[in-house]
């Protein structure tokens, strides 16, 4: 029937800028995985060995404590770029089950129910959209690398003192670094994998599928060509090969499954991986949908 009487009035509140928008996606998203009581309680596990490691570098730089606990005078090992290394080695594979756990979730529910072309039918882009989701995940796995790795990066150089912390300062940035680009390939891999697989379960399977049946498919390939460039196909390798230099381990520290590769190889493999995950969501990630019987 006719509307004749101006009952409706247009919006007039305050309007979200539209540069922030996608952090309504992240917002909602992050509310979502923590409605999982059983993936609050993991994710509150994954900083267990940052309160280990804390409690490590208080006890190395305290007398009183190494009496308390009658260690000597001398703690075993030192807190150095290897402690550093392999504290993100260790909350790495933590996060790894976080981001394979939640992270399939947030996009195949939206393509199950085919709300993504609700979404993108509002003033936001596939970039947004995209850049939404992943931040949920590089909020969730900052807070469990770099951020607690800092954190310890500076009450060790509070505790030691003596210039350390100029002397060593670089490695602050390979800190940031080496988590930013296993945080990019992680997330990127994860959403690649959802948009294409509509079932969370499967998805779920298949990104662990992709590292440790690929890795195992590499070894194979290894053992037939007796070479070592099979491992350029070993994400989690790649990723590690790259940690170590940024954290200038020596080639003598290297495995030796990482020693014949050399690091631009590494380089190109992880982008050629970003590549082709972008790729992926670029051809299925779109406003509309064609079913075809």
């Amino acid at each position: 029937m006719a509307v004749y009487k101006r009952t409706y009035k247009a919006y007039r509140g305050p309007l979200t800028p539209a540069w922030s928008r996608f952090t309504v996606l992240t917002r909602y998203g992050l509310s979502t995985l923590f409605d999982s009581r059983p993936f609050a309680a993991y994710t509150v596990l994954c900083f267990l060995p940052f309160l280990g490691a804390l409690g490590y570098i208080y006890v190395v730089h305290s007398a009183a404590a190494q009496a308390l606990l009658r260690v000597g005078n001398a703690m075993p090992g030192t807190v150095n770029n290897e402690f550093f290394l392999g504290f993100l080695g260790f909350e790495a594979g933590m996060g790894f089950i976080l981001a394979a756990w939640g992270g399939p979730g947030m996009i195949t529910k939206d393509f199950a129910n085919h709300s993504v072309q609700l979404y993108l039918s509002r003033p936001i882009s596939r970039t947004e959209y995209l850049f939404g989701k992943i931040s949920v995940l590089a909020a969730l796995l900052s807070c469990t690398t770099w951020i607690p790795a800092l954190i310890l990066f500076f009450v060790k150089a509070e505790l030691q003192g003596h210039g350390w912390l100029w002397d060593n300062l670089w490695m602050a940035g390979s800190i940031v670094v080496s988590c930013f680009i296993w945080i990019a390939i992680i997330s990127l891999i994860s959403m690649a994998v959802a948009v294409w697989v509509k079932w969370r379960i499967a998805a779920t399977a298949l990104m662990l599928g992709i590292f440790f049946l690929l890795p195992a498919a590499a070894q194979i390939l290894d053992a037939i060509l007796r070479t070592q460039w099979g491992n350029v196909f070993n994400i989690t390798h790649m990723i590690s090969l790259v940690w170590m230099r940024l954290f200038r381990e020596s080639q003598a520290e290297l495995p030796p499954a990482l020693r014949g590769i050399p690091l631009w190889a590494a380089w190109a493999s992880l982008l050629s991986t970003c590549a082709a995950c972008f790729w992926l969501l670029d051809r299925k990630l779109r406003a509309r949908e064609v079913e075809r019987s």
